[in-house]
């Protein structure tokens, strides 16, 4: 589905406004200040900072997670462990659900649009990169990452958070998002957490509450061995 009108089309220039068949306010304001951001990806302390968000992509944020819990095994630090699974499965979670969102929602990014002359929305996917826009697949992991860490470790996830804020905003100077994008990048990264925390947290209560009977159990097997 192609939203710029055939005619718009063929009477726009390079850098005008995407003319919709029925923009929608929100989402023309949201087009309209991506690409004004967008603007000045070449300047040299965007793309030094759109360098540094690769650090937010999720390949690297799981390697991160793993070592902390690799670190929190090796130290015998069952909090540090416990922070590293849960970094995971915060990872895990956000990462499929922004996988599940760009297969049914197309959007062409802002340096598609400004290199091109070319905006696509509409329902349905694509497998194309280039239409897969929404939502911000670096948003999602680490704001979900942030997120986890500041449950167990605040200043730590604080400043994780920061960070995530600052990588929001290069991937949008960058051309890589519209703003919507990363908002929702954002939105699914805290639902995703949000979610994982309170399903560790209910096996962790099943697993205490299980304790006493196990022991209870081994305490019946030892008895039994003895006689």
């Amino acid at each position: 589905m192609r939203d710029p009108s055939d005619k718009a089309e063929e009477n726009s220039q390079p850098g005008d406004a995407p003319a919709q068949a029925n923009p929608g306010g929100l989402e023309q304001a949201d087009v309209e200040l991506g690409k004004e951001l967008a603007r000045h990806r070449d300047n040299p302390a965007v793309k030094m900072a759109g360098q540094a968000s690769k650090i937010g992509d999720q390949e690297p944020l799981y390697v991160i997670a793993a070592a902390v819990v690799l670190g929190g095994l090796f130290a015998r630090d069952r909090r540090l462990a416990g922070t590293g699974a849960a970094l995971l499965a915060a990872l895990g979670a956000a990462d499929a659900t922004k996988s599940l969102t760009k297969s049914l929602v197309k959007r062409t990014p802002p340096h598609v649009f400004l290199d091109e002359n070319r905006y696509e929305t509409g329902a349905g996917g694509s497998e194309q990169k280039p239409d897969q826009s929404f939502p911000s697949g670096h948003m999602a992991g680490s704001v979900a990452f942030a997120r986890a860490l500041s449950r167990t470790y605040p200043k730590a996830g604080a400043l994780c958070g920061l960070a995530s804020l600052i990588l929001g905003w290069s991937r949008i100077a960058k051309g890589a998002h519209w703003p919507l994008d990363v908002v929702g990048g954002g939105a699914i990264g805290l639902l995703s957490e949000a979610i994982t925390s309170r399903v560790l947290r209910s096996v962790g209560s099943l697993v205490v509450k299980a304790k006493p009977r196990i022991a209870r159990f081994s305490s019946v097997q030892e008895c039994l061995r003895r006689n």
